[in-house]
């Protein structure tokens, strides 16, 4: 349904009249003869009749006016929109209505307004660098994340440094891990010369890789009979790298990470019970305990400390405090549950999440053998006797 365009102004040229009269006794109370006849009422009468031309073109747009404001949206004052259906020698090439053809080039230059051509807010830095990523690298999954007020670029990401970084965007690209370094560096460089003709004058541009913090993890497992350790360690590997690496490892992952995969990336915080729970619904596992974080430590840095050996209910030495002083990685990062046991790692918003196994801190429950009762002795699953039982 069109919109009908409001009427500015409704008076017509008796309304005039009657107010221009109606004022001479407040601004020439000496006029006294308001008969037509006088030459004042005439000169009202004819400032009536051009007020009146005026109002009833208020609320008309003229074709030159409508002219004027597509040169105005093509950014040239001279934009004569007959060229497009113009022959080689300037004529007509066709028969059509110029205000029809006016009025489509007026929505198709309005149309073309509303596609993003500015980055001002994180969320257009990020569209315009996967626009960008995507035609640089087609068909390959990358992540952007665009952090405000905060300046990366120097490796110093602590709050005071970032407090005082008003103005600066720092943009995180996450490339697939198989890209050599040096086409993810040019991948990057297209990203920061596409934006900085986008970006406002006095908004200051880093764009990096985002840091990684990596963490080991070490647990006491039990199996199911007949179970391969191998087999399931293998399995358990597989399951963490769907849940927590930066791209699937399949088409299935892939779809997983689609929706909101940036919010999961960047910041997620490592839930303990989270990965016990994905551990525990790997098949042949029994169960799994003693789950917790052997070693964390950033990628520059590799695995800061072998970590786990708890003392009392408030630090572990390698997490908390190494012996002699605090752990690199910062206490400020770890949450304990009410027992004081380690529950979850904090990760900072710009940062992803490495998961690995640690080999050496994977333990096998010893589960007792299955006993048999054969000939009145009690056996091992494996045939050996374990002594006499008493029937009655």
């Amino acid at each position: 349904m069109m919109t009908q365009a409001p009427h500015l102004d409704d008076r017509d040229f008796d309304d005039l009249v009657r107010e221009g009269l109606a004022l001479l006794p407040v601004y020439a109370p000496e006029w006294t003869d308001h008969n037509p006849s006088d030459p004042g009422v005439t000169l009202i009468e004819l400032l009536a009749y051009f007020a009146d031309i005026l109002l009833y073109r208020i609320g008309r747009i003229t074709p030159a006016a409508k002219l004027q404001f597509l040169r105005l949206l093509k950014g040239s004052p001279d934009y004569d929109f007959s060229q497009r259906f113009a022959d080689a020698a300037g004529q007509p090439a066709r028969v059509v209505d110029p205000m029809d053809e006016l009025a489509r080039e007026i929505r198709e230059a309005v149309s073309e307004l509303a596609h993003l051509q500015c980055a001002v807010t994180p969320g257009d830095f990020e569209r315009h660098a996967l626009a960008v990523i995507e035609r640089e690298l087609p068909g390959r999954r990358a992540h952007a994340h665009c952090i405000a007020n905060a300046d990366l670029s120097g490796g110093n990401h602590s709050r005071e440094s970032l407090s005082a970084a008003r103005g600066h965007v720092s943009l995180l690209i996450a490339l697939p891990d198989d890209l050599p370094p040096h086409e993810a560096a040019r991948v990057r460089d297209a990203v920061r010369a596409d934006l900085l003709p986008r970006r406002l004058l006095t908004t200051r541009l880093a764009v990096l890789a985002p840091p990684v913090l990596r963490a080991g993890i070490g647990f006491s497992l039990a199996l199911l009979p007949g179970a391969s350790l191998q087999r399931v360690l293998d399995d358990i590997r597989a399951v963490l790298g769907r849940r927590y690496a930066l791209f699937g490892a399949d088409a299935e992952a892939d779809a997983d990470l689609d929706a909101g995969a940036e919010e999961r990336i960047f910041g997620r915080p490592l839930n303990l019970s989270e990965v016990a729970a994905l551990i525990d619904d790997v098949d042949g596992v029994d169960y799994v305990e003693d789950l917790t974080v052997r070693t964390l430590g950033s990628e520059t840095e590799g695995a800061d400390a072998e970590l786990g050996v708890q003392i009392g209910a408030s630090s572990t030495v390698g997490i908390d405090a190494r012996l002699g002083g605090m752990h690199g990685t910062g206490a400020e990062r770890l949450e304990r549950d009410s027992a004081g046991a380690l529950s979850s790692v904090l990760l900072r918003p710009w940062e992803v999440l490495r998961l690995e196994l640690v080999p050496d801190a994977v333990r096998l429950i010893d589960r007792p053998a299955a006993l048999v009762l054969r000939g009145g002795a009690v056996e091992n699953i494996d045939g050996a006797p374990n002594g006499d039982v008493d029937h009655e």
